[in-house]
C-alpha cells in the first residue's frame, strides 16, 4: 500500500459558498474611512464653538474698542469665513488617512489668510479711529514746560473766585 492510497479517503470535500459582492455605494473610496452618521452634528457643534471662540479671541487681541468701529457685515464675513475654514479643515483631516493632504493644506491656508485679514482690518480701524478730544478736561495740569523763562503753569498767579 502506498501513502497516496491511505490519504485518499481522508481528504475533505471542498465546498464553495458564493458570497454576495458588496455594492459600490457601500464601499468607501480608496483612502477614505466609512461615513459616520453623527459626524455632521459634530461639525455643526464645532462651528458654533468656533464662532464663540473667534469672537472672544478677536475682541481680546484686537481690542473691543477697535472691534466696535468695524462694520457688522465685515465682522460677520470674517467670523463665518474663519469658522467655515476651521470646520472644513477638521473634516479634511478626519476624512483622509494622512493628516497633511492638499485639502488640509488648502483649508489651513484659508485659516491663516483670514487671520491675517482680520488683523489687517483691525489695524486699519486702529489707525483711522478718531482721536479723543482732550478739551473736556477741566482740571489744571502741572507741567514742567517752560515758556520764555516762565513756568507753563504758575499756581501763585491763580485767582480764587
Amino acid at each position: 500500500m502506498s501513502t497516496g492510497e491511505v490519504n485518499e479517503g481522508l481528504e475533505e470535500p471542498k465546498i464553495e459558498i458564493a458570497l454576495p459582492e458588496p455594492s459600490a455605494a457601500a464601499q468607501p473610496e480608496a483612502g477614505r474611512p466609512p461615513e459616520v452618521p453623527w459626524l455632521r452634528w459634530a461639525y455643526a457643534l464645532e462651528f458654533l464653538i468656533a464662532i464663540v471662540a473667534i469672537i472672544t479671541l478677536w475682541g481680546e487681541i484686537g481690542g473691543e474698542g477697535h472691534l466696535d468701529l468695524i462694520p457688522w457685515y465685515t465682522k460677520l464675513a470674517c467670523i463665518v469665513g474663519w469658522c467655515w475654514c476651521c470646520v472644513r479643515f477638521t473634516a479634511a483631516t478626519v476624512e483622509q488617512r494622512k493628516f497633511w493632504t492638499p485639502r488640509t493644506i488648502r483649508w489651513f491656508l484659508g485659516i491663516i489668510l483670514l487671520t491675517i485679514a482680520m488683523g489687517g482690518i483691525t489695524y486699519y480701524y486702529h489707525l483711522h479711529e478718531e482721536p479723543e478730544d482732550g478739551s473736556d478736561d477741566t482740571t489744571a495740569s502741572l507741567g514742567s514746560a517752560v515758556e520764555h523763562g516762565r513756568p507753563f503753569y504758575d499756581a501763585s498767579t491763580r485767582t480764587s473766585g
